[in-house]
């Protein structure tokens, strides 16, 4: 389920916007959506406090807070949401970027335009989903797709790849830390560390507990006293932002 968020001061733009999207789903059977509107950045920002959506259309200019501002707000909290910027300028062009948008668009919008942004939103979230990485083991180089990995676990200095629905895989021992030799999860919001000895993919968390987390193949995962609060926090993110839907 993808989640929009849509806000833009001028009702016409908006009613128009949210249309050309709602067009693009309808011809696209297969994709299923929700679509949030707002007329004001406040709006949004009281919305985003409780839940977070995948794509954000912002428009640049509007009163109290711009969508700028709200931009930078939204990557404190979520280094992966998609962002849409639309103004009748490209004076802000060169700002948008620096906050990672997807794209800029200047109004009016045209239907067109538009369908060509999601075209490429959807090519862009399927290769994310298809994001593989290599586990060198000693058998050779293993080909692991990184939502399957379930979480890694360090064992005797090498870690141990739990992923779903197949064998584990066990990397060559690390020379370093455990937390170098798995750093490309960091980048990853689906993943949190609550333990130094654990990776955790959150998708396949069955449940949260003051001391533990319980998998979803059973598992029982310590969160450490130093680590618990931050893992809370990085957990509520996650649920907030939908990705357990």
């Amino acid at each position: 389920m993808m989640k929009i968020a849509v806000c833009d001061d001028r009702k016409e733009n908006l009613e128009e916007l949210c249309s050309y999207i709602a067009e693009y789903f309808t011809e696209r059977e297969d994709n299923e959506y929700q679509l949030y509107s707002c007329l004001s950045g406040k709006e949004l920002l009281n919305v985003i406090e409780k839940k977070q959506f995948d794509i954000y259309f912002l428009d640049v200019l509007m009163p109290e807070i711009g969508g700028m501002e709200i931009g930078r707000m939204i990557r404190e909290k979520n280094q992966e949401a998609i962002i849409v910027y639309i103004s009748v300028s490209k004076e802000f062009a060169f700002e948008a970027f620096g906050v990672r948008a997807f794209q800029y668009l200047q109004k009016p919008v045209k239907k067109e335009e538009l369908y060509d942004v999601f075209d490429q939103i959807m090519c862009f979230v399927k290769r994310k989903q298809d994001r593989r990485v290599g586990i060198r083991t000693r058998e050779g180089l293993v080909n692991v797709k990184i939502d399957e990995i379930m979480y890694v676990e360090n064992m005797s200095r090498c870690a141990v790849y739990m992923i779903k629905d197949k064998e584990p895989v066990v990397s060559v021992c690390n020379r370093g830390s455990f937390e170098k030799s798995v750093s490309f999860l960091n980048s990853h919001f689906d993943f949190v560390q609550p333990h130094k000895s654990y990776f955790v993919n959150m998708h396949y968390i069955h449940t949260f507990s003051s001391k533990s987390l319980i998998m979803e193949d059973g598992t029982q995962i310590a969160i450490s006293r130093k680590r618990y609060e931050h893992t809370k926090k990085r957990y509520l993110e996650f649920l907030n932002n939908g990705e357990k839907s």
